[in-house]
């Protein structure tokens, strides 16, 4: 049983460092641009459109 819960935590370990490395690549690449994403977009055309939200002040 000992040996079972060693290699589980091994594996864990391994995993974890694995995503934390990929994450940090995807923070470090430099040749990369990552982009906020249009939240309101013509359904026609596909392209952004102005903000739509309506203040009640």
């Amino acid at each position: 049983m000992k040996t079972i819960l060693i290699v589980l935590a091994i594996a864990v370990g391994v995993v974890a460092l694995m995503v934390a490395g990929l994450g940090v690549k995807m923070l470090m690449h430099k040749e990369k641009e990552f982009k906020r994403p249009c939240a309101n977009a013509d359904p026609k055309t596909g392209r952004c459109a102005n903000c739509t939200c309506k203040s009640k002040r």
